[in-house]
């Protein structure tokens, strides 16, 4: 079978010079998605560039920091940041507001993510995945995000967040790398980068994004480029 893999940038609209690698690496690389972030500072930038790029397909990149900080669990800290109910109420309406602004700027909607994986949360995904299956769109599930052995919740992912995707009857591809593994055993996968032309990690995404050798080792393989909507 043949495999098939989302190459996707988030962070569109953050800044302008993310912005312009982001579409430079989809028109001359293998980037084939991207997420939007309505609060960054070029956003009505990326909104007018989007129209000229139409195969570039857009998520919404959902930004919940001014509620809470999510961090990867082993770099950051060991204890989930506890939602009260008042919050919950303000994390809907801000991925309401998100979400408004994205569809008013004239971005179609492929998928859901967030910034920092905060839809991560045990008591956030509900909310994305119910928004998710109201709207008809897979969202992003970081496999193996709270696997982390300094992490206190070791089983949250089997015994929590795969059950609610489950109950939502919620499509996402279950493969997810920070690399391009294109030797790894899965059907449907996402590789998560992030490009941009001023600090040198972007920089280096962008570049692998750009790599002759990596279109070639794509082609021999038979991977095939998708973005999330081909997954539905």
């Amino acid at each position: 079978m043949k495999k098939k893999l989302i190459v996707n940038a988030d962070d569109f609209g953050k800044s302008v010079d993310i912005t312009r690698a982001i579409i430079f690496a989809h028109r001359y690389g293998v980037l084939s998605s991207t997420t939007v972030m309505t609060r960054g500072i070029a956003f009505e930038f990326a909104s007018k560039l989007i129209k000229e790029t139409p195969n570039l397909k857009t998520g919404l990149h959902i930004d919940l920091d001014s509620i809470f900080l999510m961090r990867e669990p082993n770099r950051f800290y060991k204890k989930l940041i506890k939602i009260t109910h008042p919050m919950k109420i303000k994390i809907k309406d801000e991925i309401n507001k998100q979400l408004d602004e994205f569809l008013k700027a004239g971005f179609v909607l492929t998928h859901l993510d967030s910034h920092h994986h905060s839809h991560m949360h045990p008591e956030v995904l509900p909310i994305v995945a119910s928004k998710a299956k109201e709207l008809g769109v897979l969202i992003r599930f970081y496999n193996g995000y709270y696997d982390s052995s300094k992490f206190f919740y070791k089983n949250l992912e089997k015994e929590v967040l795969i059950p609610i995707l489950k109950h939502f009857d919620l499509k996402c591809p279950y493969f997810f790398i920070d690399n391009f593994d294109l030797d790894s055993n899965y059907e449907a996968g996402e590789v998560m980068i992030h490009p941009g032309f001023l600090e040198r990690w972007r920089a280096w995404d962008f570049v692998k994004c750009l790599n002759p050798e990596l279109k070639k080792n794509i082609e021999e393989k038979n991977i095939e480029i998708v973005s999330f909507s081909d997954l539905k």
